[in-house]
This record gives structure tokens, sequence and C-alpha cells, in this order.
């Protein structure tokens, strides 16, 4: 399957690198290591996470990434072979991203 991140995922994604980057010097790169992995598995095993259905999108599901404690929203266009990536979200804010 094809990957597509959409903007805002990607300024999501950027800006949790940047906080992981600063906040655990000693593992800088695991969130975007762990998010690299996360997409790979995602490309290759297709139906996995938890639904997680909103009104725009019924579709939607979510993974949760154990090691930085983040989740990836996604929808799996089955037609077009991509997963579109809507939300990249700290799970310890106690909130869901606006999706």
């Amino acid at each position: 399957m094809k990957l597509r991140v959409g903007k805002r995922a990607q300024q999501q994604a950027d800006e949790l690198e940047a906080w992981w980057v600063e906040h655990r010097p000693a593992a800088p790169t695991l969130f975007l290591d762990e998010l690299e992995e996360t997409f790979r598995y995602l490309c290759e095993g297709g139906g996995s996470g938890v639904r997680w259905p909103t009104p725009r999108r019924p579709n939607m599901r979510r993974i949760l990434m154990s090691r930085t404690n983040n989740h990836v929203y996604f929808v799996i266009d089955e037609v077009h072979q991509t997963v579109h990536v809507h939300a990249i979200w700290g799970a310890p804010k106690g909130r869901t991203p606006k999706l």
C-alpha cells in the first residue's frame, strides 16, 4: 500500500519529533524511528489498529505507538491501496485531535 500523510499530521509529527529530541536526550530518534516502523507496518498490514469512527470519517482507525505513547489516526482506501494518515497525537493528552 501507498502512504499519504496529511499536512496536519505532518505538522504534528514535526512538532512531536522536535519535542522528543529536546526532552528525551537519551533516545532522541525514538519517536521518528517508531513512527517509521508504524508507517511501514500499516502499509504492509493494512487493516490493523482500532476502529475510531468519526462523523466525517466512519472508517477511521488508530494505532498506538507504545514506546512513545502516541496514536496514529488513519483511513485505509482499499480501492486505491493507500493508507491516509490524518493525525499523530499524544495519548496522554486525554482528548482526541480534531478529525
